[in-house]
């Protein structure tokens, strides 16, 4: 069996599962699937640690002024949160835009290089975004792991052991040398992956660059530059994002009020928040919300 015929029954087996467009969770933690049915739609977001294989359409993400473009075959990963855009290239109702994601527990994957042969890690700091080909175990590995739904009381025996071999592959395929670059302890990436964890538990607080860069253990001005070498944007502009993308799902999920999130999230003053809001979504949070 060659990689086109898993590749093809792969992308029939999550179509089947995605009736209209939209995001869908599934029984195995972590799994999602994606349909789009119209092209040059972008939308604002937070690309997480995972990884997504695309298996119909074509999309770009836009990270500061980077543009990776991945399309059928094809797995896009990040290694640390980043902003963004999402831009769908190529979409239609006939031929609508697919793509499965796996989220990334960098922990498990940090465990999981430990127990392996001693692989070469990456130079400098580099954009938390790349995009590869997908191999012919990815692949498959990916197969198995959506045909678990169809016995979901196998999920919780064969899930794990299925996410640790793509794991695994991850580490030893083409994008390998980028994800060790942010597992390995030490590493400048690395050290920008703690401090962006930081920000992410800690995003209504406040935040000094002395103090990140303390925690990274960097010099403040190497810690900033480096930061936004990763990322594409500065300490304090990561933090806006994780506030605006947090009250955005606050206002949506928990039906909080404009002003209810924008002090959970740390702002001030909502007046403030909206324009800021409206600065990165394009649309004040009043109009988004109710869209």
């Amino acid at each position: 069996m060659n990689a086109s015929v898993i590749y093809s029954r792969l992308k029939k087996a999550v179509l089947k599962r995605l009736p209209r467009p939209g995001a869908y969770s599934c029984a195995v933690p972590g799994l999602e699937f994606f349909r789009v049915d119209e092209s040059k739609r972008s939308e604002n977001c937070f690309y997480k640690t995972k990884i997504v294989l695309m298996l119909q359409g074509r999309k770009r993400a836009l990270i500061g002024r980077d543009e990776y473009s991945y399309g059928p075959g094809q797995c896009l990963v990040s290694g640390v949160d980043v902003p963004g855009t999402s831009y769908v290239a190529e979409g239609s109702p006939e031929k609508p835009a697919l793509a499965i994601s796996l989220a990334l527990d960098m922990g498990m994957v940090s465990r999981l290089l430990s127990e392996m042969p001693t692989l070469p890690v990456g130079g400098g700091p580099c954009r938390g975004i790349a995009v590869a080909d997908a191999d012919f175990g990815m692949l498959d590995a990916f197969l198995r792991l959506v045909r678990l739904l169809d016995s979901e009381g196998d999920i919780p025996i064969f899930a794990p052991i299925i996410i640790r071999e793509i794991y695994s592959r991850l580490l030893v395929g083409p994008l390998g040398g980028h994800i060790r670059g942010f597992c390995t302890y030490g590493t400048q990436n690395n050290r920008i992956m703690r401090a962006v964890d930081w920000l992410k538990g800690n995003y209504d607080k406040p935040i000094k660059i002395e103090e990140l860069a303390r925690r990274a253990n960097m010099a403040p001005t190497t810690f900033h530059r480096h930061f936004r070498k990763v990322t594409s944007v500065s300490p304090i502009q990561y933090q806006k994002n994780l506030r605006l993308h947090e009250g955005k799902r606050l206002m949506i999920a928990e039906n909080e009020t404009v002003a209810e999130a924008a002090y959970a999230v740390g702002y001030e003053s909502p007046t403030q928040f909206s324009r800021e809001y409206k600065r990165l979504f394009g649309v004040s949070p009043k109009r988004d919300v109710s869209a």
